[in-house]
C-alpha cells in the first residue's frame, strides 16, 4: 500500500430500470469506500480500514473492494447492519440521501479496531465524509490522524452531510482541527457553504494555508475547480460530459487528485512541499477528467486508466 483510505462503507440505493421496470438498485458506495476503490483502479497501491457488517450489503461491499484491487487487511468486520442511503437524483441539482444509519457498523469504529502502528510503506493516509461527523467513529478516525500526520501525508474531504451532522457549531470547530492537521484538504461548494457561511474561499484558503495545510482544492461542478497553495492559485475549467447522475463524482475527484500527485511523487512527506503550479494545474486537470467519466454512469462507477485512455471527451 502506498495509500490507506480511512472512514465509511455503505450502499446506495440508485432509481434504474431492471427489467422495464424503475426500481431502486444497491450500488456499493461511501465517499472513503468509492475513493479507496478510485485509486486502486487508477493503479495506486490503496488499503482501506473501515467497519463492514457481515450482512449481505456488508459481504458485496467487501468483495467489491477485493475486485477493484484494493487491500482490506485493516478492514474490521461487525454483525451490525449496512448503512444504506436512498439516492434521490434530480437533473441538474446534487443528488440527495436519506440515510438509515442507526446502530450501522460502520458508525462503531473503536480505537481497538486501529493497528498500533501502519506499515511504512504507507505514504498517505485519506479521511473523509460523515464517518468524521458522528462518533465513536470520528473519535477513532480523529485520534488516528492525529497520531500519524508528522509521519505520512494526511488528505482529507469532509463531504458534508448536514442531516447527519447533530452540532453544526461543534462540527465546524471539529472541520478547523481536522484542517489543521491535514496536507490536502478537498472541499466542494456546498461543503464550503456549510463550514464557512460567512467567509470567502480565498481568505479561508489563506487561513487554511497558514495553519498547516499544504494544499487547499475547492470544486465547482461542471464549472471546474480551483487549487490554493503558498505562492499561487490554479484555476481550470470543467470537462465536458453527458451527465447520467453526479453521484460519486466528488469522490472521482479526489481519488482523481490524489493518482496525479502519486503519479508525480508530490504525495509523500518530503515532496508534498515541492508541489509546483504547473503540476497543481495537471493534477486538477486529470481529477477533473476522472470526475467527468463518473458522471456519465449510473452511480459512483469510477474509471481505470484504460477508461481514461478511451475517453476522448
Amino acid at each position: 500500500m502506498s495509500v490507506l483510505v480511512c472512514g465509511e462503507a455503505l450502499v446506495d440505493l440508485v432509481p434504474g430500470e431492471v427489467d422495464g421496470q424503475t426500481r431502486d438498485v444497491p450500488i456499493p458506495g461511501g465517499s472513503p469506500l468509492n475513493v479507496a476503490v478510485g485509486l486502486a483502479r487508477l493503479g495506486v497501491p490503496t488499503g482501506f480500514l473501515g467497519k463492514l457488517s457481515t450482512d449481505a450489503h456488508g459481504e458485496t461491499l467487501y468483495r467489491h473492494l477485493s475486485a477493484s484491487g484494493v487491500e482490506t487487511r485493516f478492514v474490521v468486520r461487525s454483525p451490525r447492519s449496512t448503512t444504506v442511503a436512498r439516492v434521490k437524483v434530480s437533473p441538474g441539482a446534487e443528488p440527495e440521501y436519506v440515510f438509515e444509519i442507526d446502530g450501522t457498523a460502520d458508525r462503531f469504529l473503536v480505537a481497538e479496531d486501529l493497528p498500533e502502528t501502519l506499515p511504512t510503506g504507507i505514504d498517505a493516509v485519506h479521511f473523509g465524509s460523515y464517518s468524521m461527523a458522528l462518533d465513536p467513529t470520528g473519535k477513532t478516525l480523529t485520534v488516528l490522524m492525529e497520531r500519524e500526520h508528522r509521519q505520512r501525508v494526511i488528505t482529507f474531504d469532509p463531504n458534508v452531510r448536514p442531516v447527519l451532522i447533530p452540532r453544526p457549531t461543534s462540527y465546524r470547530a471539529a472541520f478547523a482541527h481536522w484542517c489543521s492537521i491535514a496536507h490536502v484538504a478537498k472541499l466542494s461548494e456546498g461543503d464550503f457553504a456549510y463550514i464557512c457561511p460567512d467567509e470567502r474561499p480565498d481568505e479561508a484558503a489563506l487561513r487554511w494555508l497558514r495553519s498547516g495545510t499544504r494544499l487547499v482544492v475547492l470544486t465547482h461542478g461542471e464549472r471546474g475547480a480551483t487549487a490554493y497553495a503558498h505562492g499561487f492559485r490554479v484555476d481550470v475549467p470543467g470537462e465536458t460530459t453527458t451527465v447520467q447522475d453526479t453521484v460519486g463524482a466528488g469522490d472521482a475527484f479526489m481519488a482523481g487528485l490524489l493518482a496525479a500527485l502519486f503519479d508525480r511523487d508530490r504525495l509523500t512527506l518530503s515532496t508534498i512541499d515541492l508541489l509546483t503550479q504547473s503540476e497543481t494545474e495537471r493534477a486538477l486537470r486529470f481529477a477533473t477528467k476522472v470526475a467527468a467519466i463518473t458522471c456519465a454512469r449510473r452511480g459512483a462507477d469510477l474509471p481505470t486508466r484504460f477508461d481514461l485512455s478511451m475517453d476522448r471527451g
